[in-house]
């Protein structure tokens, strides 16, 4: 007799918590409700995932594999604006979309102690913003520098814009609303970037 594959009931652990954590945050992810959403025996979730710290951790680094994917995705195909722009904007849509994800990875109370794969997706995530850089480097859209430090001021620009937004702090009449503005200010901030000619 063959072991039995235990993927797709892992799989519907890793989806039912991530529904339940972008619907409710952190504190809606418990095992007992992940296993009730997932439709899996109360004991399924248990021999999945040591407890729910090893279960945000699978969603962490999911989360850190989707958004990293989703820069290259946009940031590579045509469309409107350049690939630094699309590349930057699919960054922060992800971030909006899925605000208690990203405050999984970037919140005040991020994963203790980050395994070798968590790690190796968040490095994932700034080659991808590198490549953005490079790209735009080569376009003549970013001056010279190393592309590592350019790619950590666009990172700490883009969760900055990106916090400011999930938290709420992005709207009338102090500053610009980011609903309706956020792509606005990331096309100032980018141009602001470009070389002189």
């Amino acid at each position: 007799m063959s072991p039995r594959n235990g993927a797709p009931t892992r799989s519907a652990i890793v989806a039912a918590a991530s529904a339940l954590l972008e619907s409710g945050g952190p504190d809606a992810v418990t095992l007992r409700s992940v296993g009730a959403v997932a439709g899996v025996s109360r004991s399924a979730a248990y021999r999945h995932f040591e407890g729910k710290a090893d279960l945000l951790a699978a969603l962490a680094l999911q989360t850190l594999t989707d958004l990293a994917t989703s820069i290259r995705d946009t940031g590579g195909h045509s469309g409107g604006g350049s690939s630094l722009h699309r590349g930057c904007r699919a960054y922060l849509r992800y971030a909006v979309e899925q605000p208690h994800h990203y405050q999984l990875i970037f919140g005040d109370a991020p994963i203790a102690e980050p395994s070798r794969e968590i790690e190796s997706a968040a490095d994932d995530g700034m080659h991808a913003l590198g490549k953005l850089v490079e790209c735009a480097q080569a376009e003549g859209e970013l001056g010279e520098g190393s592309p590592r430090e350019l790619a950590t001021v666009l990172w700490a620009f883009l969760h900055g814009l990106a916090q400011l937004q999930i938290t709420g702090h992005l709207r009338e009449p102090r500053t610009i609303e980011g609903d309706a503005g956020i792509d606005k200010l990331l096309t100032l901030a980018l141009s602001a970037l470009r070389p002189a000619r």
